[in-house]
């Protein structure tokens, strides 16, 4: 990457060094928003891509986190209470923001895994 000589830079650098040693596990795009709060005196943005570019050059981005991988590996069976059952079913609520509440029932096919039916409504079942 070629050196990145903006004159911005050399003031941006100490306000994201000030702000990544005391909350070190801020990225980039809370980083630019605590900076653009600073400049917001002077009408003046600093762009999200900026910052990422100055915190990568010095050497400041955090390390990225490793997806965790599922070391479980699916039976493909699904267990039921008695051996002779083919089918399963459940229900339950939803609740929305607006204070209404949604009610879910429905069945399974225990062998194929597909649902056989399903109905919500508004009133409990």
């Amino acid at each position: 990457m070629r050196n990145y000589l903006k004159d911005e830079a050399s003031i941006l650098l100490p306000m994201i060094r000030n702000t990544i040693e005391t909350r070190s596990t801020y990225g980039y795009k809370i980083i630019t928003a605590m900076v653009n709060n600073i400049f917001h005196g002077n009408n003046r943005k600093v762009n999200k891509k900026r910052i990422y570019r100055i915190i990568k050059i010095n050497g400041l981005l955090l390390p990225k986190n490793e997806i965790q991988r599922k070391s479980h590996t699916g039976t493909g069976k699904i267990i039921t209470l008695h051996s002779n059952t083919h089918w399963c079913s459940d229900a339950f609520e939803i609740m929305c923001f607006n204070d209404e509440t949604v009610y879910v029932a429905f069945s399974l096919d225990c062998r194929d895994r597909g649902a056989i039916s399903y109905v919500a409504t508004k009133e409990p079942l």
